[in-house]
């Protein structure tokens, strides 16, 4: 029976230019499952000098009725990108039994009007949160006006929605709300893909994302998203044993890296041999060659953050059959099986019983053990969406 219309609006690029969309597309498809028409109010980019609809009608995806709003290119175009709901009136009235709006770490003003203009008219607002990023920008302007977006968001609108969607039990408890479903990052079903088992020899690492902003020097290491600084040096510490390994990095180029940390020039020429940058390539480019390394590296302090948000690389990599190194952060306690479909290694510590030396041992597994895990983490189907069918029922309970 069908249960009447959600729209999902957000910052996402369909149908899969960034994460976002992925994880978007699959709690869309949860929703009808469950009996939800769903229309999808995306972002889409054009070049400064092109003209474009400010909102346009895109196509079906996945049987949802998708739509796209134009993102800003001036900061004219920003300020009413973040405060106006324009769009979003256009799209909504094209519907009708509409029952939920889900907002997707909508910009503050905006989302608050959003959820005024719903509850005028008896339809819920949900909030899917999956982030709470420090403010960073290219200039004080900028990190001012983010910062204050975000925490308005966070510590206000968030505050007075109906019911939350939220990826790790961080926010779940922060905000403890009766209705929240907490739902990790997934992905959708056509983004399996079957692991091949090479005989890698030496053992094949691989690194697939941006792991801080570019083009600036970092100061602060710690304040980048992934420490792909650690997971070098590590490696590093490896060659300096003997330990053979590729580590193959995508995403960013050499270059680029060294601009932001330029320190680590005399290291990466030291193992160029070993630790490859192949710069930025396309997601599904990436998930083929996910599948033929040994191990997907996976370095994150542990900060808010990181608490708050649940990495897509680690559902994609097990997702193609290939076990992650990670840190323990976000939830994944509930999904790493130490030796069957990953490890954790405490990159805080690297003298104690889950830093280097533990990191050398996993380098140096026998290729059937490797298979093993590889086989475990395909077939396991951890993140199969239908497992969250019942956690998404909550939110839409009377």
């Amino acid at each position: 029976m069908q249960k009447g219309t959600i729209i999902y609006i957000g910052g996402f690029e369909l149908p899969d230019k960034n994460a976002a969309a992925l994880r978007v597309r699959t709690i869309a498809q949860l929703l009808r499952k469950i009996g939800f028409d769903v229309v999808l109010i995306g972002i889409h980019r054009a070049n400064p000098c092109e003209a474009t609809e400010d909102i346009h009608y895109l196509s079906k995806i996945d049987g949802c009725e998708s739509w796209s709003i134009l993102y800003p290119r001036s900061t004219r175009e920003w300020i009413e990108y973040t405060t106006s709901i324009e769009g979003f009136l256009k799209v909504f009235s094209n519907y009708r039994n509409i029952k939920g709006v889900i907002c997707y770490n909508y910009q503050a003003i905006a989302f608050d009007r959003i959820r005024r203009y719903c509850r005028k008219r008896g339809v819920p607002v949900i909030s899917d949160c999956t982030e709470w990023y420090e403010a960073e920008g290219p200039n004080i302007i900028y990190k001012l006006l983010k910062g204050l977006d975000t925490n308005l968001r966070m510590r206000v609108v968030n505050r007075y929605v109906d019911a939350m969607i939220t990826p790790t039990t961080y926010l779940a408890n922060y905000y403890n709300y009766p209705k929240t479903a907490v739902i990790p990052t997934l992905v959708p079903p056509h983004n399996y893909k079957a692991p091949e088992y090479t005989e890698n020899n030496p053992i094949r690492l691989i690194y697939a994302g941006i792991p801080f902003r570019l083009e600036k020097k970092l100061k602060n290491r710690k304040a980048a998203k992934d420490r792909l600084d650690v997971a070098i040096k590590w490696l590093y510490q490896a060659s300096l044993r003997g330990i053979d390994f590729r580590f193959h990095i995508y995403g960013l180029t050499k270059q680029q890296y060294l601009k932001v940390l330029p320190d680590d020039t005399k290291m990466l020429n030291e193992v160029e041999d070993k630790i490859i940058f192949h710069g930025l390539h396309s997601n599904s480019y990436v998930i083929d060659e996910i599948r033929r390394c040994d191990f997907t590296l996976l370095f994150r302090d542990d900060k808010r953050v990181t608490r708050v948000g649940f990495p897509t690389k680690f559902t994609e990599s097990i997702i193609c059959g290939v076990p992650v190194i990670t840190t323990r952060t976000s939830d994944l306690d509930k999904y790493v099986i130490e030796g069957q479909n990953g490890f954790f290694v405490d990159i805080d510590n690297p003298d104690g019983q889950n830093g280097l030396s533990k990191f050398f041992s996993i380098l140096g597994l026998n290729k059937e053990h490797l298979r093993k895990m590889k086989e475990f983490c395909y077939n396991s189907k951890i993140f199969d969406m239908y497992n969250w069918e019942k956690e998404i029922e909550r939110i839409f309970s009377d």
